[in-house]
């Protein structure tokens, strides 16, 4: 069986540092999903754009997420 047989013996430092790396984690992988977008609309809006304009989006994008990420809003 995989249960345990008992009290858990986990300690609350334990959790409170798994909770987090797991916080740090999961905000690294939403500023990057938010990076590949930008880079992903950036690719669509050429055809429409040029690409001077579309880079210069993307630059102004990726410097808003950076301080987004610096300030903790991400």
């Amino acid at each position: 069986m995989a249960g345990a047989q008992g009290a858990v013996a986990v300690s609350d430092a334990v959790v409170k540092e798994h909770a987090e790396g797991w916080n740090q984690f999961t905000r690294f992988v939403k500023a990057n999903i938010i990076a590949v977008v930008l880079l992903l609309l950036m690719f669509l809006a050429h055809f429409a754009l040029g690409w001077g304009f579309s880079m210069f989006l993307m630059i102004v994008g990726d410097i808003i997420l950076a301080i987004a990420v610096i300030l903790g809003k991400v």
